[in-house]
């Protein structure tokens, strides 16, 4: 019982993340509370987004959660290539709220790439926050318009 009190939080996040996404489809399998990884796909503003969750599972390994949108086009830039091609203050605005909520972000085979995995003593994923999340969604998607727009 101890132990499900402390796996519960960590399972919840994803199905409440869906939640955000219209169509959402969340993709769990049978080992997936022994293996603590699964994934929710669905759309956000007319964006295919796609979400993976890792929980810590054991002594060695670290919990990480990506959220991925899709951009056009098939390209892959690093955060430098990312900020240099986000140009327009909306874009530029999106990046700060991104960087704030201690996210990192790529872009890898057409999908924008937000990384977050916890830094010091810290619950993961902790409490779900709808406002963050839809707020990083928000962020995500104007960095994507930004990055699609041409040079």
């Amino acid at each position: 019982m101890l132990l499900w009190l402390f796996l519960a939080p960590g399972e919840a996040f994803l199905p409440k993340f869906a939640r955000l996404l219209d169509e959402p489809v969340l993709h769990r399998r049978a080992s997936s509370l022994l293996t603590g990884q699964s994934s929710a796909t669905g759309t956000y503003r007319g964006r295919d987004v796609a979400a993976t969750i890792q929980l810590k599972r054991g002594r060695h390994m670290q919990g990480r959660l990506v959220v991925a949108v899709r951009i056009g086009g098939d390209k892959s830039l690093p955060y430098d290539g990312i900020e240099a091609r986000t140009r327009d203050e909306a874009g530029q605005r999106a990046l700060f709220m991104i960087a704030a909520n201690d996210l990192l972000l790529t872009v890898e085979s057409g999908w924008l790439k937000a990384l977050w995995k916890p830094t010091g003593f810290t619950m993961f994923p902790g409490s779900f926050s709808a406002e963050k999340w839809r707020t990083v969604l928000d962020a995500m998607s104007a960095v994507a318009a930004s990055l699609e727009t041409p040079a």
